[in-house]
């Protein structure tokens, strides 16, 4: 989708975020703004994060999320991502999921898990090459295959 701007979101940009996911709909929360801040750690996280966000004009459109940990002997935790329905299918996700591959990949994280909240996310995450853990959480094994796919591009095979 053209016209869309991608950059490394900071707590300034936070208030904007936090009220993207309609009613009943998974993604950041009232403790985004700690989260980033490093005042809030999930579960075995370790100090180092990072927030991408995917703007329309001057809009937020989406955003993900992750820190390093130690949670399940991975190296690293997608602990949000969410885009607006009408940007769906649009590649935003990928895009936003590639931003953060990056950045996992250049802090020395490859095993990478994720929650996945809602089962409508699941084939998303297999997509890109996560595979079940647990009835709960995915993982990838090596986070530097998303970096592989481009979005709209064919997955590897």
């Amino acid at each position: 989708m053209a016209g869309i701007l991608y950059k490394q979101a900071d707590l300034v940009d936070v208030p904007s975020l936090v009220g993207l996911p309609l009613q009943g709909e998974a993604g950041g929360d009232r403790r985004m703004p700690q989260y980033l801040a490093g005042e809030h750690h999930p579960q075995q996280a370790l100090p180092a994060r990072v927030m991408w966000m995917a703007v329309s004009g001057e809009s937020p459109i989406g955003y993900a999320a992750g820190h390093l940990t130690r949670r399940f002997d991975c190296d690293g935790e997608l602990q949000w991502i969410y885009v607006m329905p009408a940007y769906r299918r649009a590649h935003v996700a990928s895009e936003l999921l590639h931003l953060l591959a990056k950045w996992f990949v250049e802090n020395g994280a490859r095993r990478i898990c994720v929650d996945v909240g809602s089962e409508h996310a699941r084939p998303f995450y297999g997509r890109h090459g996560a595979v079940d853990l647990n009835p709960h959480w995915m993982v990838w094994p090596d986070i530097g295959r998303v970096l592989e796919q481009r979005p709209g591009a064919p997955s590897p095979s």
